[in-house]
């Protein structure tokens, strides 16, 4: 094999890897230690962690920075707590790098990685995105060490947004661990949760919450009607809900699709009623009382 193969082989490896590599990844293409160093001295290898090495360049991504990490701890490291909560779309962004390695590792720690020492169930890592990364549970499990209540609600809203993540798994792990830190916040949380079953949106899930918190029946959401995907629909009743989130309602066009929707809905007998975050979130009984009365049967 000659060269200019290892060199195709390991830029092949590096873009599945968020352009990174390690010295034993290098090692199994074919290159010898010589090889490394000739290449690290023609800026081919740029070091980013002790045994871990950018192809051709560093990559700006979040992403690729997390890997490298998590590379540099070595077997049975993954992605953990707020880059984790990152990577799964839970929260915003990560500034850091964390890690979990096993209790056992005895790695030390390495320049711009937090290192967690503790010991995962299998069941609690998987992969996403390329990543050894904690599974959605286990990094609530994680983040409720470290967030407040306030922004832990938030991460645990994204998750059933983002993921659709059920409360019940959630719940059983809170249940399992009762004296694990942070547990106290997920029981308040889980508590009032709903299924967010097909929920696009934070408003979405809360409408569902509170028809759940005021004895209303629970609707089916986003069920197609020809063209149009009405949020929360009860056939039984000839009841469509739309909450309108100002994203995706806030332009003149947006007001124009929703009036061609609203009246197709209309001449099928349906009835529409149209909600906004106020609604939802500032004046829940009132607006628990209209849909009532609405789904009541006469």
């Amino acid at each position: 094999m000659g060269p200019s193969d290892d060199t195709r082989r390991v830029a092949e490896l590096a873009a599945r890897q968020h352009g990174n590599v390690t010295l034993a990844q290098l090692q199994q293409h074919g290159l010898s230690l010589g090889e490394i160093r000739e290449r690290r001295k023609r800026g081919w290898l740029i070091r980013r962690h002790r045994e871990v090495y950018a192809v051709g360049h560093v990559p700006r991504t979040r992403e690729s920075r997390w890997l490298a990490g998590v590379l540099a701890l070595g077997e049975g490291a993954v992605l953990g707590y707020v880059p984790a909560g990152a990577l799964w779309r839970m929260l915003a962004g990560a500034a850091i790098t964390e890690v979990i390695v096993p209790t056992t590792a005895g790695h030390p720690k390495r320049d711009g990685i937090v290192v967690h020492r503790q010991r995962l169930p299998t069941s609690h890592v998987t992969v996403h995105r390329g990543i050894p990364v904690t599974t959605p549970i286990r990094t609530l499990l994680d983040l409720a060490s470290v967030l407040t209540l306030g922004a832990l609600a938030k991460a645990f809203e994204q998750a059933q947004v983002v993921l659709h993540l059920p409360p019940a798994p959630l719940a059983a792990e809170v249940i399992a661990r009762p004296r694990q830190r942070g547990n106290a916040k997920l029981r308040r949380l889980v508590i009032g949760a709903v299924d967010p079953a097909a929920v696009r949106s934070v408003l979405e899930l809360r409408f569902l919450r509170m028809c759940a918190s005021y004895g209303i029946p629970r609707p089916q959401v986003n069920v197609r009607i020809g063209p149009w995907t009405p949020d929360f629909l009860w056939p039984d009743r000839g009841l469509v809900v739309e909450t309108d989130g100002y994203d995706f309602h806030r332009t003149a066009a947006a007001r124009r699709r929703d009036a061609v929707k609203d009246d197709f809905l209309r001449d099928l007998g349906l009835t529409v009623i149209r909600l906004t975050w106020a609604d939802v979130t500032e004046r829940p009984s009132q607006t628990a009382a209209r849909v009532r009365d609405a789904t009541s049967v006469v």
